[in-house]
């Protein structure tokens, strides 16, 4: 479980998170939803520790992470998994080498135990024989799914996404997002995903959030989103399904 208390963020004097509560459970897919430019991307930045918070606490499983000492901090990374919005793999490196990358920062396993638990987390995501090609020979697709190995091979307990589904066609996101949904409940990780694919909301969204301009305005689940009497979010909602709708006839 991960805990936001009060947590407020500056950029020079503007200020993009202000006094943000939140508890993102265990075992759950806890999305964070808004609008362009809103904060979600700043709040999960900060919850990574990407971006230090000028007020508030954030707790992993009790453990705080605001002004943690850099020993205690590489400690709660290691047991981090990221899938950055573009995939964020290495085009110089083959794909076995990519999802291998943080075993070789962090794992003391041998050679032929860190290329077993790569090619083992690909498989997991139902990518075979492909570990010799390169990022650029793959789809857009397979890049997120190479991506979520590379995330999972360390087994972490918290896993974070920044718009996973960003730039792929409707049928690859739900592929995407029933296996982000599987992972999660297989190994009960700490989910926390940023989207505005409202088909994520309501396919996978157990613990929602949604922040507008720099607060927290609604937290819930995704049949109580049905229910809003929000304004903001109900305009969100709305916009964010007519977008999708004209997005959709367009291709």
């Amino acid at each position: 479980m991960i805990e936001v208390q009060h947590v407020t963020k500056f950029f020079d004097t503007k200020r993009v998170l202000d006094d943000i509560d939140a508890t993102f459970e265990k075992g759950k897919v806890n999305l964070i939803i808004g609008k362009s430019g809103s904060g979600k991307t700043v709040l999960l930045k900060s919850l990574i520790g990407l971006l230090p918070v000028d007020e508030g606490v954030i707790t992993f499983d009790g453990r705080e992470i605001t002004g943690a000492h850099a020993r205690n901090m590489k400690e709660i990374r290691q047991e981090m998994g990221v899938v950055f919005q573009g995939g964020a793999l290495f085009d110089s490196l083959s794909v076995l080498d990519n999802v291998r990358f943080p075993l070789d920062l962090f794992s003391r396993a041998t050679e032929g135990e860190k290329r077993e638990r790569a090619i083992a987390s690909l498989r997991r995501v139902n990518l075979e024989n492909v570990e010799t090609l390169y990022p650029a020979e793959l789809s857009g697709g397979m890049k997120k799914r190479v991506a979520i190995a590379r995330a999972i091979v360390l087994r972490p307990r918290y896993l974070f996404c920044d718009e996973p589904n960003s730039g792929l066609d409707p049928l690859t996101s739900i592929v995407i997002d029933n296996l982000l949904s599987e992972l999660t409940h297989e190994y009960g990780m700490t989910t926390i995903i940023n989207t505005h694919d409202m088909n994520s909301v309501f396919e996978i969204g157990e613990n929602i959030i949604f922040i507008h301009q720099g607060k927290k305005e609604w937290e819930g689940d995704r049949e109580m989103l049905l229910k809003t009497t929000n304004e903001a979010l109900d305009e969100f909602l709305f916009t964010s399904k007519f977008n999708r709708m004209v997005k959709e006839r367009i291709a």
